[in-house]
């Protein structure tokens, strides 16, 4: 079964994230979590009492809204690499991996100015949000886990979607997606 539902502009990520565990994860307050774009940390306000060890990474240590368990300094593909090679060690029981790329300015046909949290850094490092999807694909796929992600289009390859949401952006100029997908074995 998929939940799809959609929301008003002005409905909070958080709010979002926390149905969105709720959901995929019912009476659950045991959660393992690796963030691979972190930033403040507010997709936790509410649904951090459902998690036991949020493990995030940034290029950036920011002045956190919700502090993680557990930080990696450093750009989530390199993140990934290390993981898969084995130079990282996590849990031995992951839940979820999640994904918020900075790409709330590419759908304007240009690169992000700083005035987000993680935008600039990541594209002085000619990183864009493709190669920071791939990444955390990956990363789910290898450990068997569910992602979600927050992005400007569904994802669709290899996926099988088990929660979708949709928050229209003002006066209907597009949607931005939420969803959390498992992987086609």
């Amino acid at each position: 079964m998929t939940i799809r539902k959609m929301f008003k502009h002005g409905t909070w990520s958080f709010e979002i994230v926390n149905r969105l565990l709720a959901y995929t994860f019912p009476n659950r307050y045991d959660l393992v979590i690796i963030d691979l774009t972190y930033g403040l940390g507010r997709f936790y306000r509410i649904a951090r009492k459902r998690i036991a060890n949020l493990i995030g990474v940034d290029i950036e240590k920011h002045e956190w809204e919700i502090k993680p368990d557990i930080f990696y300094q450093m750009p989530c593909q390199l993140f990934v690499h290390k993981v898969l090679k084995g130079e990282i060690d996590l849990p031995q029981h992951v839940d979820l991996v999640v994904v918020d790329p900075p790409w709330s300015q590419e759908k304007h046909g240009h690169f992000p100015k700083r005035i987000g949290i993680s935008h600039m850094p990541y594209h002085i490092k000619n990183v864009n949000t493709k190669t920071i999807i791939m990444s955390a694909e990956k990363l789910a796929a290898h450990l068997d886990v569910k992602l979600l992600y927050r992005y400007k289009e569904c994802l669709t390859c290899n996926h099988i979607i088990k929660a979708d949401a949709r928050v229209t952006i003002m006066n209907n100029k597009g949607v931005i997606h939420y969803g959390i997908c498992s992987f086609k074995r």
